[in-house]
């Protein structure tokens, strides 16, 4: 098990919503609850447990995003009320971007204040479309796919035997 990092060693970047860009790390961004959207459950694909999770619209006086809320940190806001989330990030869902704790974020209520009718909402970050830049898994094929090293398309090209490693012999023989 993973140990959380110090808080007080991470430097983290003080941001408004305006400033945000995708895949920011260390994050510490203000902001006032403008909308909390209703609760889902999801079942987790690696342990298959059940987690809440609830999409959040937040804003500064530059702008709104959407902050993904999980179990309990849900029941932690308030619409109306201000919080600081520090040591967030932003990710890319759906091509568009939204705000996250993350395992190591926290959400910590502050002495700032911020008028939900100061919030520039003509500026709503998670409209923005972007690429999701995450790798993705390559599909394998069980049968005699391109991709197994071998199978039907011998000769070259994906998972076929480069000219290195052909039988020349037979590669003569079969044309």
């Amino acid at each position: 098990m993973q140990e959380s990092p110090d808080q007080e060693d991470i430097e983290l970047n003080e941001m408004t919503i305006s400033e945000l860009s995708p895949f920011d790390r260390k994050l510490q961004v203000t902001f006032v609850v403008i909308e909390k959207g209703e609760l889902r459950t999801i079942t987790s694909r690696k342990t298959n447990e059940e987690h809440s999770l609830a999409d959040v619209k937040i804003g500064d006086t530059t702008g709104t995003i959407i902050l993904t809320l999980w179990d309990e940190t849900i029941d932690q806001v308030d619409e109306g009320s201000t919080y600081v989330v520090k040591n967030g990030y932003v990710n890319v869902f759906q091509e568009h971007m939204r705000l996250a704790l993350g395992k190591w974020g926290s959400l910590e209520d502050t002495d700032v204040v911020i008028d939900v009718d100061s919030v520039d909402m003509d500026n709503n970050r998670s409209e923005e479309v972007h690429e999701d830049r995450r790798r993705r898994r390559r599909q394998r094929y069980d049968r005699g796919g391109y991709d197994r090293g071998g199978g039907y398309n011998r000769g070259g090209g994906r998972g076929g035997y480069s000219s290195g490693d052909r039988d020349r012999s037979r590669e003569r023989s079969r044309w």
